[in-house]
């Protein structure tokens, strides 16, 4: 067989597998004429019951079922033989017989009229793609044109055991090619999803190990980030409501151990909470008097022996600067 041979060959096989898929989607199956008309039409991978109609070079559609396909308002004026369809702030009005059409009343001319044939109105493909935002392609191997979003990333088929790509730049693909580049994308999309998850994951530490030169730059005190709260990556994880950060001037009794080396002193009164720490030979305390009120809270703010504190999930925070006014805490 010839070179121009196994071209034809291919064409045709790349028409019959095409006409599969149409059929296959549950479309009503068109008279045995369709096969000579003209190019099968896909709006963002799904397939429109008619195929394109040929005029001076232009293809043609039923008005009403790409309308309906781009989630259009349509109108029909009998009187002045125009169809309008409509979405959002868009407007696009055909005449029959014209070749000027209104898209949102500025004229655009047309290469070929819009016509009626066997009482459809049929208007041209590509004006109305592009009006709406859309891309038009036309793929000649296939046969096809192609209306596709923005949004539209592509679509695939398997038609009896072989494997049809529609690619958003308009690239329709057969057999292996289409199988070679679905796996592409499959591995890019969990390429892109691993990157998406690393971003978006809580940031952790490793509990006892100081912070690195790099995370010391996040906000926090004292080199120290917020996120080594334990409550702040518990938080985040859970997607619920922060605690009080040390980068708004609020510190867990945890926190202020391991960065100021200030500890819970312990106390004969249960009702007294007596933290300090050494300083030489001196200890350096406080007494913060909870508050009935506080500690039947399970979050609040309250002002305990001229230090506020706030209650987050049963763990107290105070107020850093408090804490330098107490003398426990040496101010910078």
């Amino acid at each position: 067989m010839n070179l121009w041979g196994r071209c034809l060959l291919k064409r045709l096989s790349i028409l019959a597998m095409i006409c599969v898929l149409v059929f296959s989607v549950g479309l009503i199956p068109a008279p045995a004429s369709a096969a000579s008309k003209g190019s099968h039409i896909f709006v963002d991978g799904v397939p429109l019951n008619s195929r394109s109609v040929s005029k001076n070079g232009v293809s043609f559609v039923p008005f009403r079922e790409l309308f309906e396909k781009l989630k259009m308002n349509i109108d029909y004026n009998a009187k002045l033989k125009q169809v309008t369809g409509t979405k959002g702030d868009l407007k696009i009005t055909f005449t029959l017989g014209s070749t000027t059409a209104y898209v949102n009343g500025n004229k655009k001319a047309l290469q070929a009229a819009p016509f009626a044939q066997n009482g459809t109105t049929l208007i041209p493909v590509r004006i109305v793609g592009e009006a709406t935002g859309n891309a038009v392609y036309y793929s000649a191997a296939a046969d096809v044109i192609q209306i596709n979003s923005p949004s539209f990333k592509g679509a695939s088929y398997t038609i009896e055991g072989i494997p049809i790509l529609f690619k958003a730049n308009g690239a329709v693909l057969i057999g292996p090619r289409a199988l070679e580049d679905m796996n592409q994308q499959k591995e890019l999309a969990e390429i892109d999803a691993i990157k998406e998850f690393t971003a978006n994951a809580p940031k952790v530490r490793i509990v006892g190990v100081p912070p690195t030169q790099e995370q010391s730059k996040e906000p926090g005190y004292k080199g120290y980030p917020d996120y080594f709260d334990a409550n702040y990556a518990t938080a985040v994880g859970n997607k619920e409501t922060l605690p009080p950060l040390m980068s708004e001037g609020w510190i867990s009794l945890a926190m202020l151990s391991e960065i100021e080396k200030i500890s819970n002193l312990g106390n004969s009164d249960s009702n007294i909470l007596s933290i300090g720490k050494y300083v030489g030979m001196n200890i350096v305390r406080c007494n913060i008097v909870m508050t009935d009120e506080y500690k039947k809270a399970k979050t609040g703010e309250f002002t305990l022996s001229d230090i506020r504190v706030k209650k987050y999930k049963g763990t107290m925070y105070l107020n850093i600067e408090d804490l330098k006014a107490a003398g426990l805490i040496e101010s910078n």
